[in-house]
């Protein structure tokens, strides 16, 4: 089926001339670079791949000095660069320049130890002077009092039982890995040298253009109906009036992973829809899961058009919907399974990654409420919607707190999220409920998380959905008057303040909450 019906909309003019349904020769004089932007206009890529070039020219441009070297938070090179090792090492067998370096170590431990103590996962092995030894975390002071081994028992050690020089603190990379896999390659050339800013500007180029090729294909398909300006004008939104922007800039591994999951997001949404490319929605996934775990709760969006065609109740084909859902689970459940066992091999817990062991585990707040809490509720409800800067009458003027700004005030072309025209067809209302479900079941988790996100310009776990709240905007059916133009603008002045300023001008930005 077609995500129809249509709406009060024409239909772009994009598609192909009737004498143009097959590709045209080169014409004589034509010049070379001519015919080749000729027969991409006519395979519709164009303006996709135009998209790209200026999203990466204007992220390189804002990131400015960063493009020359690797960020200061390198933990995806880190661990390509030991996924490359141990390889190596079993390729190359004992007395290999790999296995010298892995000797000793456990599985998937860090090659060398990190540059800095930040949010690199680690635990310590110590010995006893009687012999025995134990893995895990200090709950008090470090060498002495409370230890938490890591199957979850709490021993009391002093400091005069132990064999000090049998210690040592094993670290790992405790985030989803998706992107060192994807580092690989360029860690086997240039080892721990990767410039993890120009591959974070890729990656985010690319989302500005598979933004594009979806809202294209609802217009095509009859589900928004946006012409091309409309859908040039939301593509831009995305990738320039949102947390996007500044985001994409930095590198440093927790803004790596919200641009990378988010590419794949954008390509599982891609093939998702009707449940048309069962195997590759499934694929593209486990992808964006393995690089931003919250990224699993879409899994809610292929499931609808399953179950639910057209927007009604399955009644028949169930065979066909079966195979689908084999076809979708299959690589989830590979890719899931394999991070489910790395997680025990490093942690010895199925469902622990390591951020329960950020600071040696030594994060009270962690120690105290564990990573999901209601304590944690309030403080996120307020960074995503209500947290405002400080403005002020002498210099710098505008102080941002460090866990960010209302989603509101970053993007305001978000008020017409809630002004859309009114839902009249099954269909519409099937796609409506849908994406705000989808919104839904991917934020709320995160907020009981015990992170705001800190440190941030914006509101940065939103990236996670930010392709449902564009999409809600597509199919709004609201015409994008001059106001809601107008907003956009409004929003990429305000996101590219944060490019320009966050973690280059400090006096702009605050460590408290509330500023």
């Amino acid at each position: 089926m077609l995500h129809e019906p249509g709406s009060s909309y024409k239909l772009p003019t994009e598609q192909l001339p009737a004498d143009q349904t097959v590709l045209s020769e080169r014409r004589e004089g034509e010049t070379a670079l001519a015919f080749m932007r000729r027969r991409l206009a006519e395979r519709g890529w164009l303006v996709p791949l135009l998209l790209f070039v200026a999203a990466a020219i204007v992220f390189s441009l804002f990131a400015w000095e960063r493009v020359k070297k690797p960020s200061t938070d390198p933990h995806f090179a880190y661990l390509a660069n030991t996924y490359n090792s141990m390889i190596a090492a079993k390729v190359g067998g004992e007395g290999s320049e790999a296995a010298k370096r892995r000797e000793g170590k456990y599985p998937f431990e860090l090659d060398r130890k990190p540059p800095h103590r930040n949010d690199w996962a680690s635990w310590w092995e110590l010995e006893t002077r009687d012999g025995e030894q134990f893995r895990g975390i200090w709950l008090d002071k470090q060498g002495t009092g409370r230890f938490k081994t890591l199957d979850g028992k709490i021993v009391f050690l002093e400091r005069s039982t132990l064999n000090h020089r049998e210690r040592k603190q094993r670290y790992f990379m405790s985030f989803p890995p998706g992107p060192s896999v994807l580092m690989m390659p360029l860690a086997a050339v240039w080892g721990y040298q990767v410039n993890d800013v120009l591959f974070t500007i890729f990656f985010a180029a690319l989302n500005v253009m598979l933004m594009y090729i979806l809202l294209r294909k609802l217009s095509v398909g009859g589900r928004s109906g946006r012409a091309r300006d409309d859908n040039l004008w939301l593509t831009v939104l995305f990738g320039f009036g949102t947390v996007h922007l500044w985001t994409a800039v930095l590198g440093q591994v927790w803004f790596t992973a919200l641009i990378v999951g988010l590419t794949f997001a954008l390509l599982y949404i891609l093939c998702a829809i009707d449940a048309k490319h069962p195997f590759w929605a499934g694929l593209f996934l486990a992808m964006a899961f393995a690089t931003r775990t919250p990224l699993l709760f879409t899994c809610v969006f292929f499931f609808a058009f399953v179950f639910f065609p057209g927007g009604k109740w399955r009644k028949d084909d169930w065979p066909g919907a079966f195979k689908k859902l084999a076809l979708f689970c299959a690589p989830c459940l590979v890719i899931g399974l394999s991070l489910l066992w790395m997680n025990a091999i490093r942690f010895e817990s199925l469902s622990e990654f390591g951020h329960t062991y950020l600071a040696a585990g030594g994060l009270k707040r962690i120690q105290q409420y564990g990573l999901f809490n209601i304590h944690f509720l309030s403080k996120n409800l307020s960074a995503m919607l209500t947290l405002l800067p400080r403005f002020q009458p002498e210099a710098p003027f505008i102080v941002v707190s460090k866990h960010g700004m209302s989603m509101l005030l970053s993007t305001p072309v978000f008020f017409y999220l809630f002004m859309p025209e009114a839902r009249e067809s099954q269909q519409d209302k099937f796609w409506y409920r849908l994406l705000w479900g989808t919104v839904a079941v991917t934020a709320l988790p995160g907020l009981f998380y015990q992170n705001t996100g800190y440190a941030q310009y914006g509101f940065r776990f939103a990236l996670d959905y930010m392709p449902y709240l564009i999409l809600i905007l597509a199919v709004g059916r609201r015409p994008l008057s001059r106001l809601f133009k107008f907003l956009v603008l409004v929003g990429i002045l305000v996101n590219a303040f944060g490019a320009v300023t966050f973690k280059r001008f400090e006096q702009f930005f605050s460590e408290d909450f509330f500023v």
